[in-house]
């Protein structure tokens, strides 16, 4: 209660000056980067030998590499979510406590000082935010924090994948993963949840965010959750059919082209004929409000690397300019620029800590004269 408390009165101090409208991230072009995978911030950047667990990155440590993700051409970033996680949760995706900063992340001053360079260097900042599960505690809901009571959730019940999406109740009601399922029927949770997401982008000044596990909660919720934050959103459905993922621009600015990504995959890897991708841009068109305010991305933390399996760089180097001249909001995902070829399942896409290099020049020698 202390931490809610704290949190109210910092909310009420802080002015209110935000940025981010749909129209000023069209012009913008995203890194999507794994905080814990990046960089630790102290200048060790040593394998991380425990994969299932943080390899040691920071706020400080993007923070630090700001300077080489803007001379990569980048002038947003999107970074992990940011409350407290369970355990060796790295990636941010199961909270225990809402409304604390991820200690291993850093501190909320580090948090501040690093959206404040990303402003100094006209670099936005998009946050990603859960609001559909929290970390499984064994039902032992007094570990989470603001949600410590039964009521919270929806009963216990499970999604099956083979058929969640002819059956939207279950997909909405019961478990991801069997990660407990908040209830944002519950007039509490609702309130929290909005007020949680309208205090970070006041508190620290992010243009926008990027909502984790859209379709698992109703579209009446994300309204008014969209509504609170006040800054661009763009929602997450991992669909290949553009009606399915079109549905949830209902709520959202804007929507992570999955179909387009699937197109993609089809053509530049699977050698598909181009007319594949006409045929999914023309549904994209048909389904979607707004199709100049998608996502477009070839490689992220739920999918397989595009090289992996193929690492054959004229497709990816295809691909990937595909991906940037393209209709819609380019985001790339870190480690690109070194052709990482993991699999999803081997850490979150990244098998060494940091998603950078740098290639010290070589002094030329001078001629001797004769």
């Amino acid at each position: 209660m202390k931490l809610l408390c704290i949190f109210a009165i910092i909310l009420v101090l802080t002015p209110l000056v935000l940025t981010g409208t749909k129209e000023e991230w069209k012009k913008r072009t995203i890194y999507h980067l794994l905080t814990d995978r990046y960089d630790r911030g102290d200048g060790d950047n040593t394998t991380c030998k425990e994969l299932g667990k943080h390899c040691g990155g920071t706020f400080n440590g993007i923070k630090n590499n700001l300077k080489y993700i803007k001379n990569m051409g980048f002038d947003a970033i999107l970074i992990s979510p940011i409350p407290k996680n369970q355990g060796d949760d790295y990636h941010g995706y199961s909270f225990v406590d809402m409304y604390q900063i991820n200690p291993h992340f850093g501190t909320t001053a580090d948090l501040k000082a690093l959206v404040a360079e990303c402003k100094k260097e006209d670099i936005w900042v998009m946050i990603d935010v859960v609001a559909n599960h929290v970390a499984n505690t064994k039902e032992d809901f007094t570990k989470i924090m603001p949600f410590n009571k039964p009521k919270h959730y929806h009963k216990v019940c499970h999604i099956d994948p083979n058929r969640m999406w002819e059956e939207r109740d279950k997909r909405e009601n019961c478990r991801l993963n069997n990660m407990p399922d908040l209830n944002q029927t519950d007039i509490f949770v609702q309130t929290e949840l909005k007020r949680w997401v309208k205090g970070i982008v006041e508190i620290y000044g992010f243009e926008g965010i990027r909502v984790s596990a859209a379709p698992y909660v109703p579209l009446a919720f994300w309204k008014e959750y969209a509504q609170a934050a006040g800054v661009f959103q763009l929602g997450d459905v991992a669909h290949e059919n553009p009606k399915i993922v079109a549905e949830y621009q209902q709520a959202f600015d804007g929507m992570v082209n999955y179909p387009l990504y699937h197109g993609i995959q089809k053509v530049f890897k699977e050698n598909s004929h181009m007319s594949t991708l006409k045929a999914v841009f023309d549904g994209i068109k048909k389904e979607f409000k707004d199709t100049t305010v998608l996502g477009t991305f070839l490689d992220n933390h739920d999918k397989r690397r595009f090289l992996h399996g193929d690492p054959d760089i004229k497709k990816f180097k295809n691909a990937l300019t595909f991906v940037l001249m393209f209709e819609g909001i380019p985001i790339i995902y870190y480690g690109s620029c070194l052709l990482y070829t993991s699999d999803a399942a081997d850490d979150m896409q990244c098998v060494d800590l940091g998603g950078r290099r740098i290639i010290k020049k070589k002094k030329k020698k001078k001629e001797k004269k004769k």
